[in-house]
């Protein structure tokens, strides 16, 4: 952008003059103060400010230039692409089609036309897309059979080997997103989503899942920091019937260091939420209660090709039953290379520390006994892209269940491959 803006500078017939072949010394707003008619020194402040990317000093620098010589079309072509790049797009716009009612050369003609052609894109307020996608996958121990071959049953253990039962299956996800940009200079947006999710598997049909998901949320901007509102609503059904209904909000704070000349790009953010869990299952009613979670995360991104990410979060659950809240905390961590070509690949790892209020009485024996567990979860994937905006993804993820009661600890191994297509509007 500085780039641009300097060689236009520089193509300016006052500029070639003021320089009469030598380049400008260091001013300072003094040594304009003491001349501000000098056309000469105008221009040559206007090319440090825009030299070091002072945008908003360079503004006031062209509106003199302007005042001294109204007609002058390269130095308004520069006034208006200092006002776009300050997301001043409606004056910008006013600028650039008031210099295009004269007669330009053929290149000043077609940077206004790029110019106005960017501002066009910048004001579609409101965007769509939709997403579809179509997994295979396959489960090692779909039945989550526990690791040891004993069990506890009202306290005593018995010996109840399980075979591990693997399952294949196949997904399929449709999702479509709105969103709308508002504020005089776009600086806000208001978004919502709809989702649906149907889960199949080859022989385990009592295990087949299906949910909807909708979304509604507003973004706000403020000088870098963004505050997101987020309302949500969810319905899943197991096996063709209601099992669970939830709504909930979420708040979330966030702000994005762009360090351009160390290549880095670091974004943090809080986020905290509530949400209301209903099962409406048969029998499942005592699993119903309130989840209320917090998260801190960061990302650092190098070289817009390696993403490290970590987040620490927070939850806790107040359930029907004791033997079903909880307390939790994770940690998160994972790390993306994106290759020039698109292609990606990604790993992720999560570990959790939950600590029940008690435990089934039906297991342990003694409903106030606190259950304790630990789960630990990795994956690997690799993401494809292929041609009109669709991709193939091929991934691995591994459940590690660990458990202070042997009935709830067991592994499982995920294999899938997802095609996913992206249609924008």
């Amino acid at each position: 952008m500085r780039f641009l803006l300097l060689l236009i500078l520089v193509l300016s017939p006052l500029f070639t003059f003021a320089n009469d072949g030598e380049g400008c010394s260091e001013l300072s707003f003094a040594d304009i103060y003491r001349d501000p008619d000098n056309l000469a020194l105008n221009y040559c402040y206007l090319e440090q400010k825009i030299a070091e990317g002072d945008i908003k000093s360079a503004i006031p620098v062209v509106e003199r230039i302007l005042l001294l010589e109204p007609f002058q079309d390269r130095a308004r072509i520069i006034y208006a692409s200092l006002l776009y790049h300050s997301d001043m797009m409606v004056e910008a716009r006013e600028e650039f089609e008031g210099v295009r009612a004269r007669p330009l050369p053929e290149s000043d003609e077609m940077l206004v036309l790029d110019y106005l052609r960017r501002i066009d894109e910048a004001d579609k307020r409101t965007t769509h897309s939709l997403s579809v996608s179509l997994s295979a996958h396959h489960d090692n121990n779909i039945n989550n059979a526990p690791d040891d071959d004993t069990i506890l049953f009202y306290g005593f253990e018995f010996d109840f080997p399980q075979d591990r039962v693997e399952e294949y299956g196949t997904e399929a996800n449709i999702r479509y997103d709105l969103n709308y940009a508002w504020g005089n200079y776009l600086q806000h947006n208001g978004f919502a989503s709809l989702d649906y999710t149907r889960d199949n598997y080859a022989t385990q049909d009592t295990l087949d899942m299906s949910s909807w998901a909708a979304s509604l949320g507003n973004r706000f901007s403020f000088d870098g920091i963004k505050v997101t509102l987020l309302a949500s609503g969810s319905h899943q059904s197991l096996h063709g019937e209601g099992l669970l209904r939830s709504h909930g909000a979420q708040t979330s704070l966030s702000y994005a260091w762009d360090l351009k000349d160390s290549n880095l790009y670091i974004s943090p953010r809080l986020s905290a939420g509530t949400s209301n869990d209903n099962y409406i299952a048969q029998g499942s009613d005592a699993s119903s209660g309130k989840r209320h979670y917090a998260k801190l995360s960061n990302s650092i991104t190098y070289d817009r090709a390696h993403t490290l990410y970590a987040a620490l979060g927070y939850s806790t659950k107040e359930a029907g039953d004791d033997s079903l809240s909880y307390t939790s905390w994770s940690q998160s961590l994972s790390y993306r290379w994106t290759a020039r070509n698109g292609v990606s690949l990604a790993t992720f790892l999560n570990r959790n520390r939950s600590r029940y209020s008690g435990s089934p009485e039906f297991v342990t024996g003694d409903s106030t006994l606190v259950r304790r567990s630990q789960p630990l979860f990795g994956s690997v994937s690799v993401l494809l892209p292929l041609p009109i905006d669709s991709d193939l993804t091929l991934a691995v993820e591994r459940q590690l269940n660990r458990a202070d009661i042997p009935n709830y600890a067991y592994r499982n191994t995920r294999w899938s491959a997802t095609f996913t297509k992206l249609f924008s509007f």
